[in-house]
């Protein structure tokens, strides 16, 4: 049995919801490695014993915070109008 066919408004739809759900994705990763990095700079002054383990978490906070900025990098250009060339 044969899927559907889709219209191209109903594709273009798909799209923006897609847009739109890796946008909320990206801020909250974002929000996770902010958190983390704030975190872990608290930690450093607090308990410098530890300073080791509160940099390796700030390096995960930057890394995350890095991630979500390459997430949302194709949804921008989704809201923005442009179109983005996918390569399967």
């Amino acid at each position: 049995m044969a899927a559907p066919r889709r219209t191209a408004a109903e594709r273009e739809r798909e799209a923006r919801e897609e847009a739109q759900r890796d946008a909320r994705r990206s801020i909250r990763l974002g929000a996770v490695g902010i958190i983390l990095l704030f975190l872990s700079g608290v930690g450093v002054v607090l308990l410098p014993d530890y300073v080791f383990a509160f940099i390796g978490g700030m390096v995960v906070g930057i890394l995350l915070i890095l991630a979500a900025f390459l997430l949302v990098r194709g949804s921008v250009r989704m809201f923005k109008g442009e179109e983005e060339t996918k390569i399967y």
